[in-house]
């Protein structure tokens, strides 16, 4: 009885409302990983020439996990466990500006993956990386 109580409120909270820091770091890092997954995915297909059928299955989770990440980087969620810098919070425009490029190229390298055509691949997840990389050179501690 006390799981349905805690469910239905759950489910009668407003969308929107931010949960502790903890669980949104703890989301945060695991659709950052979901990422980071398909991303090293993709580079072991397209180094080791293997399972190509797979590539463009990577390409669109990844594509698909870029429009929520802007989306994961509330107010508040800043915690010790957190990698993320404080600049994500105080430099607003800028932060959204990486993430902006990086669904952009996430899109773009969906788009390639899906066509087939190799000669668009390979600039597509350069320009993906690149993406991967200003973020995390302004905004995550390593």
């Amino acid at each position: 009885m006390k799981k349905q109580i805690v469910l239905l409120a759950a489910l009668l909270l407003p969308v929107g409302v931010v949960a502790d820091g903890k669980v949104e770091t703890e989301y945060r890092q695991a659709v950052m990983k979901s990422i980071g997954g398909h991303m090293v995915s993709m580079g072991t297909i397209l180094k080791n020439r293997v399972h190509f059928e797979d590539l463009a299955l990577h390409a669109r989770g990844l594509a698909a996990l870029a429009e929520v990440a802007p989306n994961v980087f509330p107010d508040g969620s800043q915690t010790e466990k957190s990698k993320s810098l404080d600049s994500v919070w105080e430099d607003p425009e800028g932060f959204k500006a990486a993430m902006d490029k990086f669904v952009s190229a996430a899109q773009d390298m969906s788009a390639a993956a899906e066509s087939g055509d190799m000669s668009r691949v390979g600039p597509a997840i350069q320009a993906l990386g690149g993406s991967c990389k200003g973020c995390h050179d302004d905004y995550k501690a390593e």
